[in-house]
């Protein structure tokens, strides 16, 4: 791998959701990278148009504590704003996007945290001038991470108490030929699941589960979790799950390879042996190597 290529992988299983920032906004030049970052998003369902706004947050700004985040994240002085027009697997396909810029974000050496927004898009659209029939699911809040001592506790601190430095082992979410065998990746998809381990999901909720059989590479999402709470919260499944593809997308890119993401649709999910408890999302298309 070159350089880049190692920074990009290494991103991946480094990003952390940071809670507390500087006040200072980016620099000019630090903002046109971040816009530079946001036009090579690559899609996953190419007649979607993805979109994203970028603002300044004001200091003492109400935008988090309006979407539940108060007390949980201090001072980012930027937000993006990532809304989809097109109705296929939309917030899948928003997942899968907005990860990328997450990511590369945190190889541009910046903080990011997602702040979900399901159940309160009404509000988001309002907020921001979006039309009615946008989809949104997670702004991104993003900026210089603070370095100070109390704000470093306090992310470590909120981490632990998310579960996020508890990610299932990639024995507990990876099955080789069905679901009776957990087992550990075979040494070329080991570092695709580490990739995907590692993606960040709602309350830590971690819906994904990975099927290799005859070759191909599965992604489900469990159907309900009692993590997300009730109602509109349960679809954060779909969300997260193109999330943790966008890192397995990304993961392959670092290491040179190449696949596709090809997400289900509902009659062909149907001929998938699975519990009843999963629900097939997606399948990778490897090129071999």
């Amino acid at each position: 791998m070159t350089s880049a290529e190692v920074d990009l992988y290494q991103a991946i299983l480094a990003r952390r959701s940071v809670r507390r920032y500087e006040r200072t906004p980016l620099e000019p030049e630090e903002l046109a990278q971040v816009r530079a970052v946001i036009a090579g998003v690559r899609p996953l369902i190419t007649e979607n148009r993805y979109h994203v706004l970028l603002r300044d947050l004001p200091a003492a700004s109400d935008l988090t504590a309006a979407l539940g985040a108060y007390g949980r994240i201090a001072n980012p002085p930027h937000v993006l704003v990532p809304y989809l027009l097109g109705d296929r697997h939309p917030l899948v396909d928003l997942g899968f996007r907005t990860e990328q810029i997450a990511v590369r974000l945190t190889a541009l050496g910046l903080g990011s945290c997602f702040i979900g927004c399901l159940g309160r898009e009404a509000q988001v659209r309002a907020r921001f001038g979006l039309p009615p029939s946008t989809h949104v699911a997670a702004l991104l809040v993003f900026g210089r991470p603070s370095g100070a001592t109390a704000a470093r506790a306090v992310n470590a601190l909120v981490r632990e108490l998310t579960g996020a430095t508890r990610k299932l082992p990639a024995h507990r979410v990876f099955f080789d030929g069905d679901f009776s065998r957990p087992a550990a990746p075979p040494p070329d998809l080991a570092p695709l699941i580490e990739a995907a381990r590692h993606a960040p999901s709602a309350v830590d909720a971690q819906p994904w589960r990975f099927l290799w059989r005859d070759g191909v590479l599965h992604l489900f999402v469990r159907r309900r979790n009692p993590r997300y709470g009730p109602g509109r919260s349960q679809s954060y499944r779909l969300h997260d799950g193109g999330v943790c593809m966008g890192n397995v997308a990304l993961a392959l890119e670092a290491l040179g390879r190449h696949g596709s993401w090809i997400v289900y649709e509902d009659d062909e999910a149907d001929l998938l042996e699975h519990p009843e408890s999963l629900a097939p999302l997606a399948h990778l298309e490897l090129e071999r190597q």
